[in-house]
């Protein structure tokens, strides 16, 4: 039997457990995405395979103690001229979030890509996320996806207060391109210097 202080530990995580679930649930009807529909939501994240009569016991048994999970949400488009968007929200040790990756197969318009990536990002509502940090990585992500001949790879790394973002274009056909968008939190600056609890840089 667990003690009681121990019992309390169990709890907590359980509970850590249960905002990442509702969080990646908020996620899916906060992004502002009308060109796809998305499946039901699965309580259970992968790798577990759960009947739907076991869910409850496997929450109290199983979900304080995973080290590591996530949630693959796969899309269905609605909309000519998007055929892929795929989300993977993944947790480690700890129940901490490890990363959020967006993948989009499209035709490729750089400004409709970098607007559902960037309301993607805003309604993912990271660490630090401010209302206004949207404009700025829109426009970061419209120069990126917009910078080299569709024909080409791009690679660019943004940093907004404490989100670090990552992007990766690559082609896909000769009319669609890829753009993945990976979000993971960060204490440092591009350059290496720490952030102060504000996410920004100190003066030099």
């Amino acid at each position: 039997m667990f003690r009681r202080s121990q019992r309390q530990d169990v709890d907590a995580l359980r509970e850590r457990f249960v905002a990442n679930r509702e969080k990646v649930r908020s996620w899916i009807g906060g992004w502002d995405c009308p060109e796809v529909e998305w499946p039901e939501f699965a309580e259970i994240p992968l790798p577990w395979v759960v009947r739907q009569a076991d869910e409850r016991t496997w929450l109290k048994r199983h979900a304080p103690f995973m080290d590591e999970y996530g949630w693959i949400l796969e899309a269905r488009p609605v909309a000519q001229g998007i055929s892929q968007v795929v989300a993977h929200w993944q947790f480690g040790e700890g129940h901490r979030f490890d990363r959020l990756d967006i993948d989009f197969r499209s035709f490729a318009d750089p400004p409709y890509l970098a607007e559902k990536l960037a309301l993607g990002a805003h309604a993912a509502d990271l660490k630090g996320w401010q209302e206004g940090d949207v404009q700025g990585v829109y426009a970061w992500l419209f120069e990126g996806i917009d910078s080299r001949p569709m024909g080409e790879m791009v690679r660019g790394q943004h940093r907004s207060g404490f989100i670090l973002f990552q992007l990766t274009r690559w082609p896909h056909s000769r009319t669609e391109i890829n753009v993945r968008l990976r979000m993971t939190l960060t204490d440092t600056a591009l350059d290496g210097t720490p952030l102060n609890s504000a996410g920004e840089s100190p003066p030099a």
